[in-house]
This record gives C-alpha cells, sequence and structure tokens, in this order.
C-alpha cells in the first residue's frame, strides 16, 4: 500500500465533513413501497446487478490455477479476479506482471499455454466474468528519456492488452505502486540534476500516450482499472517533493490517448479503510467533481473516467491483525465488511475489488465463515446490527439479525411519553401504515412531494414504529413516507395547542402539514436518531378533518425511518 493512504479513518469526522443524506417521510394511508424513485415497485434494496465485486490479494492466481479449480472459484460470491499471468519466456517460467515494466521483452509465443488456460477458465466460470490481468510499473528501472528502453515496455504493454482481449479478459489491473525503482519521484530521477521538473512533466505524459496506445491497440475498448490515480500526485501543490508527483503526468498522458469505447478506473485503494457511506460519497465528490480542475485534459478525464473502490477484509490500519475466532479484534468484523462493500457497490460505477493478505479465499484458508456470509449479503444484504463508530449502539433480534426497533431501550410509549401526561392530553396515534418511497435521485422536493395533494397510489406500505431496515429497506438517502388520515374530531381547551410527538427519527426530520411546513428536529447523528421532538401543528392541523402530514428524515448510515409512535396531543393549559 502507499503510504500516503496508511490511516484508520476516524468515521466520526465524516459526519462533519461530507454529503447529508435526506430522507423524507410522508404520510398517506394507502399504497406500496417503492424502492426506487421511478423504478418499479420492489421490496429489498438490492445492488444493481451491473455492479461487480473483484477479488484480489495474496491468493492471487495464475491462469493454469483457474483453470483447474474454476468450479470451485465460482461459488464465493465474486464477479471476477485479478491475476498475473506466468509465460515461459527464454525457457524459464516468468512472472509478467513483475517483470513487464523493465527492458525484458516478452514475445507473443511466450502466453501460448496461459492463453489455454484463460480460455479454458473462461468456459468454465459461471459467475466469474470480469477478469483482470495485472501489469505492475516493475521493476521500473527504465529510464523516462530513453527511447529504446521505453519500447520495450509499450511492447511489453501491447502484449498485455492483446492476451486480455484474446483470453476474455474486460482488462487490465494497472498497479502503479513503487514496489522497485521510484520512476514517480522527481528528486529520485537521474537526470534530476541536468532536467527540469518541466521537462520531466512533458516526458512523462508523452509515454503515458505511448502505454495507453499500447494497452488498447489489441483491445481498442480495454478496461483500465488503477490501483490509485490523481488522488495521490500532489495535484494543486508542489509536486516536485511529492512521492508520486509525476503520476499526474502518465496519467494526464493516458486520458490524452484514450479512445472511444476505453474505460479507466480510479479503483481508488484509498477506500481500504472506509466504514461509512459518507466517505465513499466524499471519495466520489473527489474523483468525479474535484478533480476535473486538476487534471491535464478535463475533457477526456469526464468522459472516460470511472470510479471504483478497493475495501481491504483483513485491514491492518490502527495495528490490527487478522483473528479468525475474536472478529471485535478485527479492522472489520463481518457485519462491518458485510456494509463497507455494500457501500462501495452502491456508491461505485461498476467495480468494487476485496484486497486480503492472511485470508485465501481459493483455497479457503484462515476465512471463517462469517465473512464468506458476510459478501454474499453485501449484494442482497441484510440489515446491520450494530454502527459502533458512530457511537450508538443498535440492538439486534435475539440471536442475530438485523436491528429491530421494539428491542431499544426505552422503546415503549410509557417510557417515551410518560412524563409528559402532567402537560398533554394525547388525543390519538396516528396510523400504523404510511406510505413509502425513496428517492435516490433527490427529485422529491422539486417534484413537490410535500404537497397535500400528491398522487402516492403507486407507493407502498411501511410501518411505523419499525426500522425500514427490519422491513427489508437497506437504504440510505432521500426517501418519503406519507399519511392521508381522518383526524378525531375531539375537544380541546379553547387555548390549547396542538402538538405532533414523535417518539424518534432515525436521524433528522421535517415536517409539513397539509402542505404547510411546520418545524423540524436536527440534532447529530450520534443523539438524535433515539430522541423524541414535538412539531406545534396548531391552526396547519384540522380535527375531523383529513389531513396531510409529510415528513422529511435524514438518515445517514444503518437503520432508518419513523421508528417509534407518534401520537397528537394538545396542551392541557
Amino acid at each position: 500500500m502507499v503510504e500516503t493512504w496508511n490511516r484508520r479513518v476516524d468515521s466520526r469526522l465524516h459526519l462533519i465533513h461530507g454529503h447529508a443524506w435526506i430522507v423524507c417521510l410522508i404520510f398517506t394511508v394507502t399504497g406500496t413501497v417503492t424502492v426506487a424513485g421511478t423504478g418499479p415497485a420492489q421490496s429489498v434494496v438490492r445492488i444493481n446487478s451491473k455492479k461487480k465485486l473483484i477479488e484480489w490479494g495474496w491468493d492471487e492466481p495464475a491462469p493454469s490455477y483457474m483453470r483447474a479449480n474454476a468450479e470451485r472459484m465460482d461459488g464465493y460470491g465474486f464477479n471476477g479476479v485479478i491475476f498475473h499471468m506466468d509465460p515461459e519466456h527464454d525457457g524459464k517460467q516468468s512472472n509478467f506482471a513483475w517483470e513487464c515494466w523493465s527492458t525484458k521483452r516478452f514475445e507473443y509465443e511466450d502466453f501460448k499455454q496461459n492463453l489455454e488456460d484463460l480460455k479454458a477458465a473462461k468456459r468454465k466460470f459461471k459467475h466469474i466474468t470480469d477478469n483482470f490481468l495485472r501489469f505492475n510499473v516493475c521493476p521500473g528501472d527504465v529510464d523516462w528519456f530513453d527511447d529504446d528502453a521505453f519500447a520495450v515496455v509499450v511492447h511489453n504493454a501491447e502484449l498485455a492488452g492483446r492476451v486480455a482481449q484474446e483470453g476474455g479478459c474486460k482488462g487490465l489491473m494497472f498497479d502503479i505502486e513503487m514496489y522497485g525503482t521510484p520512476l514517480f519521484t522527481y528528486d529520485k530521477q537521474i537526470h534530476k540534476d541536468t532536467r527540469s521538473f518541466a521537462e520531466y512533466e512533458e516526458k512523462t505524459r508523452q509515454r503515458g500516450r505511448e502505454l495507453m496506445r499500447g494497452f488498447s491497440r489489441y483491445y481498442p475498448n480495454i478496461t483500465v482499472l488503477m490501483t490509485y490515480a490523481y488522488g495521490i500526485t500532489g495535484v494543486g501543490g508542489d509536486r516536485t517533493k511529492v512521492q508520486y508527483g509525476l503520476l499526474k503526468n502518465l496519467l494526464d498522458g493516458m486520458f490524452d490517448a484514450a479512445a472511444n469505447g476505453t474505460t479507466i478506473v480510479d479503483a481508488y485503494e484509498g477506500a481500504y479503510s472506509f466504514r461509512t457511506r459518507r466517505e465513499f460519497l466524499s471519495a466520489r465528490d473527489t474523483v468525479m467533481r474535484k478533480m476535473l480542475s486538476r487534471v491535464g485534459n478535463p475533457t477526456a478525464y469526464r468522459k472516460y473516467v470511472r470510479l471504483g473502490f478497493g475495501v481491504w477484509m483483513d485491514n491492518r490500519y490502527g495495528a490490527k491483525d487478522w483473528n479468525t475466532d475474536d472478529f471485535d479484534k478485527n479492522y472489520f468484523t463481518p457485519e462491518e465488511f458485510e456494509y463497507s462493500v455494500f457501500c462501495g457497490l452502491d456508491v461505485a460505477d461498476k467495480y468494487v475489488w476485496v484486497y486480503t493478505e492472511h485470508p485465501k479465499w481459493w483455497s479457503n484458508e484462515r476465512l471463517p465463515q462469517e465473512y464468506l456470509n458476510a459478501l454474499k449479503r453485501a449484494r442482497n444484504p441484510r440489515p446491520i446490527e450494530d454502527d459502533k463508530h458512530l457511537g450508538r449502539q443498535v440492538k439486534g433480534a435475539p440471536g442475530g439479525g438485523g436491528p429491530v426497533a421494539s428491542a431499544q431501550p426505552g422503546y415503549s410509549d410509557e417510557e417515551v411519553f410518560g412524563d409528559l401526561k402532567g402537560k398533554y392530553d394525547f388525543l390519538a396515534d396516528l396510523p400504523k401504515i404510511w406510505k413509502f418511497q425513496t428517492d435516490p435521485k433527490k427529485q422529491g422536493t422539486k417534484a413537490g412531494w410535500s404537497k397535500r395533494d400528491l398522487d402516492s397510489s403507486g407507493w407502498r406500505d411501511l410501518e411505523i414504529g419499525k426500522f425500514w431496515d427490519e422491513q427489508g429497506v437497506r437504504y440510505q438517502g432521500e426517501a418519503w413516507y406519507r399519511l392521508a388520515w381522518d383526524v378525531p374530531d375531539v375537544q380541546v381547551l379553547p387555548k390549547s395547542r396542538l402538538y405532533l410527538w414523535f417518539g424518534a427519527v432515525d436521524e433528522v426530520a421535517t415536517v409539513w402539514v397539509n402542505g404547510l411546513r411546520a418545524g423540524g428536529h436536527n440534532e447529530p447523528a450520534d443523539i438524535g436518531w433515539e430522541k423524541r421532538f414535538s412539531i406545534d401543528v396548531t391552526g396547519k392541523l384540522k380535527l375531523g378533518e383529513t389531513n396531510t402530514v409529510v415528513v422529511k428524515v435524514g438518515n445517514e448510515v444503518l437503520a432508518g425511518g419513523i421508528w417509534k409512535s407518534v401520537k397528537l396531543a394538545a396542551t392541557k393549559d
């Protein structure tokens, strides 16, 4: 790993920095739950089937292994694998990934057996469809200004693209980590005393164009995954002192030469330690928006770049090790790993790769069943039991399972509202069944989903008094509940004020009554999620009539929704 990213993220900080996620709850009494804002109704949030999980780690296979073990590899829940070639070169077996960036010129004939094995494995695979051949910048002992030597690197790049194409792969994993020579560090260059940084920038960008043309010569619609991209190059600062400063220019050249059909994926190894959706979203904002002003070719970047993520299952950040018995000693518990992969798949354009060192997927070594189950659930998930990193405990069902509202401390109506009875007359409970609609495209506010006369007949029913997670909706983002409620015609004192009391909404809320904004609730997520709050609806809510109530709720991670009861009350004074 690049040292720049060797840190354990404090997820609390990401509650302050990043995007706010708003869920809107609108109350109406009939209908069904639609998970997507405009799509067909469905009962469970699932990751788009076009998203792909890729395996990579210390168990990185060669084609012969893939051929011999294809059926078993197919059963772990992955859609692809990053592998290395071991061609026969000059009568000796080589590891292409570790020798391709050198003056060692491989030939197409060297890969004959590798290609046969790749093709045979592809015929056997049913689920593993998106494989990537590894191409490193190793040993990296080629001077940027040496035309003849770099021509060999380009030749090897052409071979990599050709073998990937003929072997039925999606493309290459271009690992730019400098395991050998520091070829992207200006003050380590052999000509730094005679050639300026600007000269190195120009030459490196030229090499990037040559390299990209090499990758795509035989594979015009190639996908190139990159472990890191512009994020570690020091863009916007003095790159003469940055370890990966010249990588920026190589990338600029690659985007210069990218042609129609090419995809360059910033596979974002910096996500190794991400635990929250906010972190993934912040990374997306950086790669897809903030970086545009800093790249050399913004037009090509916008056209060809896509975002992926890496998740390091046995992450050792913070001096963690891999424990197969006590999962709390690992950086990711199975539940945390599941949630991280889920969020990565949700936010990525297509690819999430799972990296491991100690656990071996293909040989099933040091791989607890709980982590196997977690990976499979990440695509078709169950709710998470615990969100410890946000400072809140969410209790699951007895014997395991997802978060259950009724299992939380202080859930009963007496515990929530009992101390208010001296000041309020509680007139009615709001109905349990509401209309529910998620809004991942954030179109609801502009579309007027808080209006009184909105037609929500296409929405589905969902209960309040429960997390939406425990009702099969695994989701963070904007959503709406809606209730059309026949309010009882009860008598209240002439000067009494009417209030809606919410037992708890996870996590923040804004309330409308009959199309009029009535108030809200906004406290830090780690405490606000379980606090009761009231909304003064005097003059807005009409006794003895049908009323529409709309609540906008912000949910950042894990359990969400109106998870305790809601009551109509009048002051006794």
